[in-house]
């Protein structure tokens, strides 16, 4: 992805992980999307925590490779783990990522356990168009 924050990539991207979190109503704490590095990449922190892991803090992140994910803080200073990939492409309507975290936070055991690899950061693809529509 092109890292200039400023494109209309990056700007479709900020667009469309805000439009994830509003599906995520109140659970929202923070959003966060860097495209200035590969993989571009968003975080999502949530409030809700999974009922097998009530101690760690969850969040849903994506990035341009592996698309969405769940993910936990392991320690004090911050560093994640991913517990579950989404799985099914790199950029899915909002509303099955919101169905792939209420599925998660209801308990179950949605997506996959192994990163897809959906492409690459530099890769010359529609990613970028797709994501300026959000723009």
């Amino acid at each position: 992805m092109d890292p200039d924050p400023t494109s209309r990539a990056a700007s479709g991207l900020t667009a469309y992980v805000r439009t994830v979190a509003k599906g995520l109503r109140k659970d929202v704490l923070a959003i966060d999307c860097d495209t200035a590095e590969a993989p571009a990449t968003a975080l999502v922190l949530v409030r809700t925590h999974l009922p097998t892991l009530p101690e760690r803090t969850l969040l849903l992140a994506w990035d341009e490779v592996n698309g969405w994910a769940l993910r936990i803080k392991i320690d004090s200073a911050g560093d994640t783990a991913p517990i579950a990939y989404f799985g099914s492409e790199v950029l899915p309507d909002p509303a099955e990522v919101k169905d792939f975290y209420d599925a998660a936070v209801a308990g179950h055991h949605p997506g996959v356990v192994f990163p897809p690899w959906f492409r690459s950061p530099w890769d010359s693809d529609d990613l970028e168009h797709r994501l300026a529509r959000f723009a």
